[in-house]
């Protein structure tokens, strides 16, 4: 369906043939993306609209966890700020490279709500929005990844351990 276009080989040193090779990784990197992308699109249309629906719910939920509790603190900051803050403070913690943004994105947030709130309301705010968002998910999915990966690899070491 898609075809990369057909280069004449040139005698050309490393340089070159490094930025040739990398933009042929893009390039078809781009059309393996286009091929998905039309894939998808054949898709019933009734089920791409309600796999889009329920995707808005999730982020709305998602991003109303910080905005809950601090109503539940008592608190009275508009959901539009506390969105504008879980943005920003998971950015910090993409840019920072830590899995989760764990650190960065705690720090960013108490950064911009302390000022607002106040230090113990926006760290307590902050420890239940992390808590729902972020460390529930490595506690619940921390055994899955031990049967699905540690015993495979005790496996394998007891295994190396017994030759």
């Amino acid at each position: 369906m898609y075809r990369l276009p057909n280069f004449s080989r040139v005698n050309a040193p490393g340089l070159v043939w490094s930025a040739r090779s990398a933009w042929r990784r893009w390039a078809r990197k781009l059309l393996h993306f286009l091929a998905a992308f039309t894939e998808t699109l054949k898709l019933p249309v009734h089920t791409l609209i309600t796999v889009f629906a329920l995707t808005c719910v999730h982020w709305l939920l998602r991003y109303s966890v910080l905005y809950l509790a601090l109503r539940g603190l008592g608190t009275d900051l508009q959901w539009a700020w506390s969105f504008l803050i879980q943005m920003l403070s998971l950015s910090a913690g993409q840019f920072s490279l830590l899995p989760g943004g764990a650190g960065a994105a705690e720090l960013t947030s108490a950064a911009l709500l302390a000022p607002i709130e106040g230090k113990s309301t926006a760290a307590a705010a902050i420890l239940i929005w992390r808590a729902v968002t972020y460390y529930f998910y490595l506690l619940a999915g921390a055994p899955v990844f031990l049967l699905m990966a540690g015993k495979p690899l005790l496996n394998k070491l007891m295994k190396i351990k017994q030759a």
